[in-house]
Parts: structure tokens; sequence; C-alpha cells
């Protein structure tokens, strides 16, 4: 498991379209669907593919998830950290967080609020600090 040094949007999970509350969330790419999944032990679905392809084409973003070499993302949620792992150490950290869980998110609740807080996240990623990571 590798941390990624990068900068989170407070609402990452959120904007990658997880409503659960779970205190850790894998996502992952699945090729053969072409979109974002997500798992967090309990619950599994697939996600927010445009915002996740958004993200993952910054460049403060784009140069960890090369190197990394791994498409496994886990979310630490409560610690706001996000780490590049393997399969087997994704199943092991979602079976160790289970039964656990966060308070959950305010919902988007319209398309439009989903729309809005991906237009928000878009200038989010824009901003200077986000470049310098």
């Amino acid at each position: 498991m590798k941390k990624l040094e990068l900068p989170l949007h407070p609402r990452l999970e959120t904007i990658f379209g997880y409503a659960g509350n779970a205190p850790r969330v894998v996502f992952y790419w699945e090729p053969f669907a072409d979109k974002l999944m997500y798992d967090d032990g309990s619950e599994s679905g697939s996600a927010n593919s445009w915002a996740y392809l958004i993200w993952a084409g910054h460049p403060s973003v784009k140069l960890h998830l090369a190197q990394s070499g791994t498409p496994l993302l886990l979310l630490e949620r409560k610690e706001r950290k996000l780490y590049t792992l393997s399969r087997d150490e994704a199943l092991e950290a979602l079976q160790a967080s289970r039964g656990q869980l966060l308070q959950a998110m305010p919902e988007v609740g319209s398309p439009k609020g989903a729309q809005q807080l991906l237009a928000d996240f878009v200038l989010w990623l824009a901003t200077p600090a986000t470049k310098a990571a």
C-alpha cells in the first residue's frame, strides 16, 4: 500500500458517486465496462466515471497514478488519505473496517446539485494549491 501525496477534495467520494458511510472505500476502473466502480466492503457499484476521468487526467493526479502501477485506490475517509494498493491489500483493508460507520455526507439531492458539485470540483482542481501538488 502506497500513500499518494496529493491534495484531496473534501467531498471526493461524493463527487465520485459514493453515497455510503463506510470509513474506507476502494475505487477502481473496470476496463471491460469502461466504468469507475466502488466497493466499501458491504456495498459496491458503479460510480461517476466522468468525474474520475477529469480528476485522473489532471496534471497533479495523473503522474501519481501513472507511477503507482495499480488501478485500486483506497480512500481513508476519516483521515482524508488516499492510497494505491493491490487487490489483496484492498480486501484486507475493507475487511478490517467492516461494521464501522462514519457520519453520512449530506446528499447532493438533485442532478443540478450534482452538476454544481462537479463544476466546483473542476474549479478546485484549477486552484494554485492543487497545481503545486
